[in-house]
């Protein structure tokens, strides 16, 4: 709720509505009136996909070209996992809204909230009626602008322009409205380089995860296991019965990929030192402990940061705290999911939807998660799981399940990329934060545009002592904030991540 009165020379012509003139959207107007700044319709040329009935019925192809969809658009990433394909001769039809790598995207109805530019991997693609494209001119920072559209006074601004009393909706004509704030170039690529820094470090992510896959398909019966097709009815042999009579447990892919364990693996119970779920706790705080539940693990790794908190003051029990020998297999909810502990989130707590495996060292932890969270230890973990409305995993059958010697036998090799690909994930995020942070430092004065010049300077001359200087008084809340977590905890660290990122690319 707000009150406010705003003189009848300050009204727009264009909008009369009250929340376009809420106190905090006058304020970033304010401030930006005194920066160098331009209209974002002039950056380049703007467009959007076909409506409704121009888009044909059969999108879902299995190749062709990709189609932008609301779910493809994440921040500062393109989300190719679920991609829709337009049929050739159709993209040709929609040409208008063909979109190119290097172009940004915009979600209308998520607004300031889904941002990405279009990765130079993927030559070109569409886009749908619900996502605006741009393709800037050679005149701005394509990745600065997207740091800028990110932070405070460009959310603010999209959120300004749009539409919708339900739900928020930005259109082209008003998008074309937002200020832009255009400091110098060089500012532009030393923001800029930053989110192009951690789009390096996804890459490299990636290619890390095939490398854990390529450790796993390196046994002949793995894919043969794997690669069994689902059939209806299936016999199985007396050694593949148990206690189980559900038609589920003895589908023909479980049980060929519970013969594979069986035959070349070890139980996980002979592995383990201890096996617990966590507790069940309903007070969060804004500041706090960690409580990590099934939403935190649900994409496969560990993402603490995003954890609702609780009170430290708050008696949590030891099976419930988790360490980097530790193993989070999900109990209800995403059945399917285990997750390595990294050392940076040891401490945290869990809820009681999360088993806890705990491991005599971080090598064994490393390796069980590696299997558990492949395609044949998801087929383990749903074929063990009971109940009709909300499937749930048990302990005992957890533990009955067997883990492949030569998985095993690379636990090392496991740990090292797991542990690569965690830190890849989590300087990327921080990159990305640190774009928009240094964006909004610049505006409010906290930064000058000569200290980024210099610190770009020493860059292109071999010397990151200013950039050092820099992030390392970054933290997710600011710029120089006193007492705040600085987001990168090692700046060498950072340094030496991106050489190895580079050099994986390299390779290539």
């Amino acid at each position: 709720m707000f009150s406010d009165k705003v003189a009848p020379e300050n009204l727009s012509t264009k909008r009369l509505d009250s929340d376009f003139y809420r106190p905090e959207y006058i304020e970033i107007d304010n401030t930006l009136s005194n920066l160098n700044c331009v209209k974002l319709g002039t950056i380049g040329k703007f467009f959007t996909g076909p409506f409704g009935s121009l888009l044909p019925s059969n999108l879902y192809l299995n190749e062709g070209i990709p189609l932008f969809r609301v779910g493809n658009v994440g921040q500062f990433e393109a989300l190719s996992e679920n991609f829709a394909y337009l049929a050739p001769s159709v993209h040709e039809q929609l040409k208008v809204s063909e979109v190119v790598a290097g172009d940004l995207l915009l979600v209308k109805a998520s607004v300031g909230e889904k941002i990405c530019k279009v990765p130079e991997w993927l030559p070109k693609a569409n886009i749908t009626q619900h996502i605006i494209g741009i393709r800037p001119n050679q005149s701005k920072d394509t990745d600065y602008i997207s740091a800028f559209l990110f932070c405070y006074y460009g959310v603010g601004q999209l959120q300004r322009y749009s539409l919708g009393s339900i739900i928020q909706y930005l259109g082209i004509t008003d998008a074309k409205d937002v200020n832009l704030y255009s400091p110098d170039p060089l500012v532009q690529k030393y923001i800029g380089d930053k989110v192009r820094q951690a789009e390096q470090l996804r890459a490299w992510a990636k290619r890390l995860a095939l490398s854990i896959e390529d450790l796993l398909t390196s046994s002949d019966d793995y894919l043969s296991a794997c690669r069994t097709p689902e059939k209806k009815i299936t016999r199985p042999q007396l050694s593949d019965l148990s206690n189980r009579l559900d038609p589920k447990y003895y589908g023909n892919k479980a049980i060929a990929v519970h013969r594979f364990t069986r035959k070349t693996g070890m139980p996980l119970a002979t592995l383990i030192t201890s096996v617990a779920n966590g507790f069940e706790e309903r007070s969060f705080i804004e500041n706090g402990l960690a409580y990590i539940t099934v939403s935190e693990v649900s994409s496969g790794r560990l993402d603490a940061q995003s954890a609702p908190k609780i009170s430290k003051s708050i008696d949590v029990p030891q099976k419930a705290v988790i360490h980097e020998t530790c193993v989070l297999v999900v109990r209800t909810g995403s059945i399917g999911t285990a997750v390595k502990v990294h050392a940076l989130d040891k401490g945290c707590a869990i809820s009681s939807h999360l088993i806890r495996l705990e491991f005599e060292d971080e090598e064994t932890a490393a390796a069980v998660a590696v299997f558990l969270n492949s395609s044949a230890g998801k087929v383990l973990l749903h074929k063990i799981s009971y109940g009709a409305v909300q499937p749930q995993i048990g302990q005992e059958e957890l533990l009955a399940l067997n883990i492949p010697e030569y998985v095993l036998n690379e636990k090392t090799q496991c740990l090292a990329l797991l542990n690569s690909y965690e830190l890849a994930i989590r300087a990327s995020k921080s990159l990305t934060v640190s774009a928009k942070n240094l964006v909004e430092a610049l505006i409010k004065g906290q930064l000058t545009e000569q200290q980024l010049i210099q610190a770009q300077l020493a860059l292109e001359d071999g010397d990151n002592s200013l950039d050092q200087a820099i992030l390392s008084k970054l933290s997710a809340e600011g710029y120089a904030i006193e007492g705040a977590t600085p987001l990168f905890s090692d700046v060498d660290e950072l340094y030496s991540l991106l050489e190895e990122a580079a050099q994986a690319e390299a390779e290539e």
